[in-house]
């Protein structure tokens, strides 16, 4: 009979308490459990008791240590892994306030340079608009067996013959006129005196010393000139750059795809080239109002006795690109050339002419654009509205274009992104 910690045949048998012990601190069960698994229980021990001596390896528990017990908890188990010391990548408030007062500064930089080239960059977006709307010409005479750079010197050579032909017969009526009416202002308005229904409108509104002393000075006719020579300095500068983006079109618009990925270039393409050929479209459909407009001015004037109705016709054919204020000069130069022939003539004339524009502008302008350009009436409304609150003259000659660029984006491209999502 053995006791614990005794020997059995000569063997040394530890005691049943002893345990052995990893290099982790785990207990690894005693080598007298491990002799005595399956073995028969030594009386006087535990297991001849009744209860187990030692338990297996595997139904020991391991040792768990109060740092395992931090590492297990909720909060360090949020917080990420910092390889950097607590504060150090942090910016401090003299950092933001220095970079967001360096943005404020570069922003305002930004701003003064574009509100300075404002002029230039409208001519310039001017004279791409108007290359973009000449651009199907150009390409009819290509397809035709004309070479590219004669087939530009053609139609350059046609919009020039065009905008020289109005101006040859407006412009010689038009000072004559003026001058003429200012010589013998002081007579009609005399004349106008000795009507009762004007003389009782002076008498209640003082409508005649309104005119008298609303009259252009020798000051209003100076500024007037120095502006005129600022609109033709433009227009020839806008001819010019016109000629250098029709020479150079293709070119343009192969550079302008490239910048686009090489995975996306098809279908930016694709949507490049209908909406350049909107913009021509647009120019189609303005082209064929301010037609309209020419041969309405020139039978009208033919029919009261206007003088120069070929002048008035070409004027207001040409001046009709010119969305709002194109129309406004038209009605006004006919109602001043109707007060040269009677003041009857000259009212009606500037009541005709006001409904001629109401009703192209309203009704006329939308119809057209929306077969041409596939744009709704209403938006040709805001986007002239929008355009001419923007940027005046040039931001309703531009609406347009612009509007239907942005109508086709929105519907080849953002609404099936958001199908997509």
């Amino acid at each position: 009979m053995t006791t614990p910690g005794g020997t059995r045949r000569g063997k040394h048998w530890p005691a049943t308490g002893d345990r052995v012990w990893n290099r982790r601190g785990v207990g690894a069960g005693s080598k007298a459990a491990g002799a005595a698994a399956g073995a028969t229980p030594v009386p006087g021990t535990l297991s001849d008791v009744g209860g187990p001596a030692t338990q297996p390896i595997a139904a020991i528990e391991p040792m768990v240590t109060e740092q395992d017990k931090l590492a297990n908890t909720p909060v360090a188990k949020a917080a990420p892994a910092s390889s950097t010391p607590s504060g150090r990548g942090r910016l401090s408030p003299f950092k933001w306030g220095f970079f967001g007062g360096l943005g404020v500064l570069l922003a305002f930089i930004v701003y003064n340079a574009l509100d300075t080239l404002r002029g230039t960059l409208i001519v310039i977006a001017v004279a791409g608009l108007l290359a973009i709307g000449l651009d199907p010409a150009v390409g009819l005479l290509i397809r035709r067996g004309v070479r590219r750079g004669v087939a530009v010197l053609i139609v350059m050579l046609g919009v020039l013959a065009f905008i020289g032909g109005g101006i040859y017969a407006i412009l010689p009526p038009i000072v004559e006129n003026v001058a003429a009416l200012a010589t013998d202002l002081p007579n009609q308005l005399a004349a106008l005196e000795n009507n009762q229904t004007i003389a009782d409108l002076n008498e209640k509104f003082g409508l005649l010393q309104q005119i008298q002393s609303n009259l252009p000075g020798a000051g209003t006719v100076v500024t007037a000139s120095l502006s005129v020579a600022g609109v033709i300095f433009d227009l020839f500068v806008v001819l010019i750059l016109t000629l250098y983006f029709l020479a150079g079109f293709p070119r343009m618009k192969r550079a302008a795809y490239r910048l686009a990925p090489a995975s996306k270039r098809a279908r930016v393409t694709e949507l490049g080239d209908v909406i350049l050929g909107q913009m021509g479209s647009y120019l189609a459909g303005a082209t064929l109002i301010a037609v309209q407009a020419g041969l309405v001015a020139g039978v009208f004037a033919t029919i009261v006795g206007l003088p120069y109705p070929w002048a008035i016709a070409l004027g207001a054919a040409l001046l009709d690109f010119v969305p709002v204020i194109g129309p406004i000069i038209v009605g006004v130069s006919m109602m001043l050339l109707g007060f040269t022939v009677s003041v009857t003539v000259g009212i009606i004339a500037g009541i005709f002419y006001l409904c001629q524009h109401l009703f192209e502008v309203y009704w006329l302008y939308p119809k057209v654009m929306n077969k041409t350009m596939s744009i709704s009436a209403a938006a040709v409304v805001v986007a002239i509205l929008l355009g001419g609150a923007l940027l005046g003259v040039t931001g309703a000659l531009m609406a347009v274009p612009v509007a239907a660029a942005v109508q086709i984006i929105i519907r080849e491209v953002i609404y099936p992104m958001q199908e997509e999502t």
